[in-house]
C-alpha cells in the first residue's frame, strides 16, 4: 500500500512538473514539434563541434558560411584573411557605424549623452512578434525614470544588449543619411548602407497573399540594392508615423508559431552586407584613433569595452572590446584586443553566415564563436590553425 501511495505521489508530482514546464514554454515546445525539418537542418555538425578544434574543422570545410579577418593594428604585413571579400550580413555589428556617428555628433555638440529620451519613441520601432525577448532584455538593463532614459545609456544597448528597435531608433535619431554617408566615407561600396530592420520586416509581413515568406524574400533579394532600399525606408517611415499601417502590420504579423525557422533565417539574409576586410579596416582605424577623430574613436572603443569584463579575457589580453550578433542563422563579431603574451594588437571580424538552423542553435547556446574569435588574438595555436585554413599551408610554429 505504501509503495502504491509513493508511486501515485511520484506520478502526480512528475506530471505537475511536466505540465508546468510545458505550460511556461508552450511556444517553444509547439515550435519544435511543428517545425521538425528546421530543427534537424545541420544536425550532423552538432556532435562534431563541441570543441573549438571541431569548430575549426567546420570553418575549413564550409567556406560558404564563414569569413574571418585578423589584422595586426600596427603591421599591415601581419594578417589573416579567409573569404575576406565575400559580402556577409552584418546584423548588429553594423552598429559600429551608429556608434561612430553618435560619437561625432557628441564631439560636435549636436548631442549629449545626458539628453533624456522618452522610451515610447523607441517602442514605435518594435515590430510585433519579432525579437521581443531581446528587446525586453535590453530594456531591463536600462535605468529609466518617468519612462525616460539617458541617451548615452540607450547607445550602450546598441553596443551590448542587442535590440533591433533600439538600433533602428538610433539610426533615425542620428539621421539615416548622415550614418550612410559616414559608411561610404570610411568603406566606399564595400559596406552597404544600413537598412532599418523595421523596414525589412514590415515589407515582408505586408507581402501579397499569393507569396509565401520564402517567396517574398527571394523576390526582394532579386531586386537591385539601390531599388529596394527606398521601398524598405518608405515602409519603415510609414510604420513609425501611420497608426493604420502599424495596425495592419500587427494584425498580419501573426505569432512566432506561424512562421518556420528556415523562413525567419531567410528574412535575416536581407540585412545590409559588408566585405569583412573593409569592416575590419574600419575597426583598425578606430583602434588607432583615426576614425573621425581621436575623441570619436576612443568613445566607440569605450562602448565596446564591456566584453573585457570576462575574467577569462582579462587573463590573456591587456585590453579587449567587441560587438556581437546572434540572429537566427547568423553569428558575427567585430573586436579589437591586445595579447598579454606578445603585446600585439589586432582588429578582427568573424562571420558565421546563413547557418543551418540546428547548427546555429548549437553554436548560439554556448557562445563558441565569441570564445574562438578572441582566441585569435592571444592563442597562437588557434591563430596558426586559422592561418593554415586561410592559406592552405601549414603555418610556422611560433612560441609565445
Amino acid at each position: 500500500m505504501k509503495l502504491l501511495k509513493f508511486f501515485l505521489v511520484f506520478v502526480v508530482v512528475t506530471g505537475a512538473i511536466f505540465a508546468l514546464t510545458v505550460g511556461l514554454n508552450w511556444t517553444a515546445f509547439k515550435t519544435v514539434f511543428s517545425d521538425p525539418e528546421s530543427f534537424s537542418e545541420g544536425s550532423e555538425w552538432v556532435e562534431k563541434t563541441y570543441s573549438l578544434s571541431g569548430l575549426m574543422d567546420y570553418i575549413e570545410l564550409n567556406p560558404q558560411h564563414v569569413s574571418a579577418v585578423s589584422l595586426n593594428i600596427h603591421d599591415e604585413t601581419d594578417y589573416i584573411a579567409y573569404n575576406a571579400h565575400e559580402p556577409r550580413v552584418m546584423g548588429a555589428i553594423g552598429n559600429i557605424f551608429l556608434l561612430l556617428e553618435y560619437a561625432r555628433q557628441v564631439e560636435e555638440g549636436f548631442l549629449s549623452p545626458d539628453d533624456r529620451i522618452n522610451l515610447d519613441e523607441i517602442e514605435r520601432f518594435r515590430v510585433s512578434t519579432w525579437y521581443r525577448t531581446g528587446h525586453q532584455t535590453a530594456l531591463r538593463n536600462l535605468e529609466s525614470e518617468n519612462n525616460k532614459a539617458r541617451l548615452g545609456d540607450i547607445v550602450h544597448l546598441a553596443g551590448r544588449h542587442y535590440s533591433q528597435a533600439v538600433s533602428d531608433w538610433l539610426l533615425f535619431h542620428l539621421g539615416v543619411e548622415r550614418v550612410n554617408n559616414l559608411i561610404y566615407t570610411l568603406a566606399g561600396d564595400s559596406v552597404e548602407p544600413i537598412i532599418p530592420g523595421v523596414g525589412i520586416l514590415t515589407t515582408i509581413i505586408t507581402r501579397g497573399s499569393e507569396l509565401s515568406m520564402s517567396d517574398a524574400v527571394a523576390k526582394w533579394r532579386a531586386v537591385p540594392l539601390h531599388e529596394r532600399i527606398p521601398i524598405f525606408m518608405e515602409n519603415a517611415q510609414r510604420y513609425i508615423d501611420d497608426e493604420n499601417f502599424r495596425d495592419e502590420v500587427t494584425q498580419r504579423a501573426g505569432t512566432i508559431r506561424d512562421r518556420l525557422l528556415i523562413d525567419e533565417r531567410r528574412v535575416h539574409g536581407l540585412w545590409s552586407r559588408a566585405e569583412p576586410m573593409a569592416l575590419t579596416n574600419v575597426m583598425a582605424s578606430i583602434f588607432r584613433g583615426e576614425a573621425i577623430s581621436p575623441f570619436a574613436s576612443q568613445l566607440v572603443k569605450d562602448y565596446m569595452k564591456w566584453a573585457y569584463a570576462d575574467p577569462v579575457v582579462q587573463q590573456h589580453a591587456t585590453e579587449y572590446g567587441a560587438l556581437f550578433e546572434s540572429r537566427l542563422g547568423y553569428l558575427t563579431g567585430i573586436d579589437y584586443g591586445t595579447s598579454t603574451y606578445t603585446g600585439i594588437s589586432y582588429a578582427q571580424t568573424l562571420f558565421f553566415d546563413d547557418l543551418p538552423v540546428a547548427f546555429w542553435l548549437h553554436m548560439s547556446s554556448n557562445f563558441m564563436n565569441h570564445d574562438l574569435q578572441r582566441r585569435f588574438i592571444y592563442d597562437l595555436t588557434s591563430r596558426n590553425r586559422l592561418m593554415e585554413i586561410a592559406t592552405g599551408e601549414q603555418a610556422d610554429e611560433v612560441e609565445s
